[in-house]
């Protein structure tokens, strides 16, 4: 049986760095399952989903914290459990991109909490007043999918961002 460990580290992104935690990964016979890497400033942040037997799990676990600070890395873990899909009709993706003001990507993600609706995915940029923002939503049948196109429509047209809308297919 597989066991799940969410694994953030942080620190100065130079050349190599992903290898020296890859590395660690494959010394204690994990497995990295998803990852995501992004850099922030002189920053990067990895993100790595990582699945082993458990004691290659809490060997990793150990192994990270006596390195850390050696790599000069903050890191963060926590156990988790496999994730499981929602039943969903599909995913959407919005992409918006205008004028940056304070307070709009709040707006949207308001509107997607009040109606307890699944964003996955969130991406944000903004630099010299221009922002670019991208959202994946999961679908469900509880969904009024043309009431959020409608919404965040009327939303972007106030706060004057173009939106784009790309039904995906489920899974």
């Amino acid at each position: 049986m597989s066991n799940f460990l969410v694994v953030t580290a942080i620190g100065t992104d130079r050349p190599g760095i992903v290898n020296e935690l890859t590395k660690i990964v494959t010394q204690t016979n994990c497995n990295i399952v998803d990852s995501r890497l992004a850099v922030f400033g002189n920053e990067f942040t990895l993100i790595l989903l990582l699945s082993g037997q458990w004691n290659a799990i809490t060997r990793f676990e150990a192994d990270l914290l006596a390195r850390s600070a050696q790599l000069e890395l903050v890191t963060i873990m926590k156990r988790t459990s496999e994730h499981t899909l929602a039943n969903n009709s599909g995913q959407v993706s919005i992409k918006l991109d205008g004028q940056d003001a304070p307070g709009c990507i709040g707006q949207f993600t308001e509107y997607l909490a009040e109606h307890q609706i699944d964003l996955t995915s969130f991406r944000t940029k903004a630099k010299s007043g221009y922002q670019q923002i991208e959202m994946l939503v999961n679908l469900t049948e509880n969904i009024d999918y043309p009431a959020l196109q409608q919404h965040f429509t009327q939303l972007a047209a106030q706060l004057a961002l173009t939106i784009r809308f790309e039904h995906l297919e489920g899974h």
